[in-house]
């Protein structure tokens, strides 16, 4: 992109931004990590999918406020980029952000820093389901590339202040692993991505929301008679929604990273732990941050490279029982502490 094509790109998105959040008159406070963030909707529909996503926030100038806007609400047709089935940032430097998302559900985020108003718009007057279990990610990831904080693809879990961060692919069990501690009474901090503080080694929830796989459903069949929102197919990929706001209030929260571990199934019935290097850490962290998010490759690969080496990292096969998981995870922060 040339210099005057950028500028003209980073002038409407300044102009776009301004006049969504002044034409959103549903407004609320929330909390996403360490950022107070105001939401802002016309669509009162569109609120009740997304406000319950966040934790809930404190009256006070936020760090940024967001509108969620349908494509029949606002029009951005101006900014999709020309060849719109590319995902891309448009552009991301210091002031400014733009993201496109192609999809069946295509989605634009924008992000002017300078005035502290993102942008989510929904191009086809409807979000997509794995964009309603983490709104407004992009600008987050955007809001915070200046900090020490960074969004992972990851869960976190944890019991008295001690965390432990939940990296890999999908079906490697992570949330199997964060709604079985969480059942247990452990704390909860996500089952897709979190937020850290790199430098300190800090885990925060970004969501109050679960995806369950629907043929893992029966061992958690209680959390999800009160916690299910519906069914949702994303590719032959069927899952609960998950809304545990409610069934976890008070054990939404964060703290210190005590352990690092990386699912994989290796065919154990129980849980089974062992040693893995930073590297295999970091590489279970970025090969499944990077694709979901959009700019800053090299400042995340730096944030991350921090974080693993703030706690140890071990391979684990989570077993065939999740029941056995918070007596094995506690075991084993039991074991860090001595």
């Amino acid at each position: 992109m040339d210099e005057s094509t950028e500028k003209r790109l980073c002038h409407d998105i300044e102009v776009a931004c301004e006049r969504a959040v002044a034409c959103a008159q549903i407004r609320c406070s929330r909390r996403c990590g360490p950022f107070d963030i105001t939401l802002t909707f016309k669509s009162r529909t569109l609120a009740d999918a997304i406000e319950p996503l966040f934790p809930i926030g404190c009256q006070r100038d936020p760090h940024l406020t967001i509108a969620f806007l349908n494509r029949s609400e606002f029009d951005l047709d101006y900014i999709v980029p020309k060849s719109p089935n590319l995902h891309r940032a448009l552009t991301a430097n210091r002031d400014y952000y733009a993201a496109w998302w192609p999809d069946q559900h295509p989605l634009l985020y924008l992000l002017d820093k300078r005035e502290r108003r993102g942008l989510v718009w929904f191009a086809a007057n409807d979000a997509p389901n794995w964009e309603l279990s983490r709104p407004g990610l992009l600008l987050i990831q955007a809001l915070s590339v200046d900090t020490a904080w960074t969004p992972a693809h990851g869960g976190a879990v944890g019991r008295q202040g001690r965390f432990i961060l939940l990296a890999g692919p999908g079906r490697s069990g992570k949330t199997t692993a964060a709604l079985a501690c969480a059942e247990a009474g452990w704390d909860y901090a996500g089952d897709d991505y979190v937020i850290a503080d790199t430098k300190r080694g800090w885990v925060e929830p970004l969501f109050t929301s679960a995806r369950l796989r629907v043929d893992g459903a029966a061992a958690f069949a209680e959390l999800v008679g009160v916690a299910s929102l519906g069914i949702t197919t994303d590719e032959d990929d069927t899952r609960h929604e998950l809304r545990l706001a409610s069934p976890l209030a008070g054990r939404i929260r964060g703290g210190t990273i005590a352990a690092i571990l990386l699912p994989r199934r290796e065919g154990f019935s129980t849980p089974k732990f062992a040693p893995a290097r930073r590297l295999d850490a970091f590489n279970g962290l970025i090969r499944h941050t990077i694709p979901s998010l959009r700019g800053w490759a090299s400042v995340l690969s730096i944030k991350l490279t921090d974080l693993v080496g703030c706690a140890p990292a071990f391979f684990v096969d989570t077993g065939t029982n999740p029941a056995l998981l918070p007596d094995a995870f506690g075991s084993l922060l039991d074991g860090l502490q001595n």
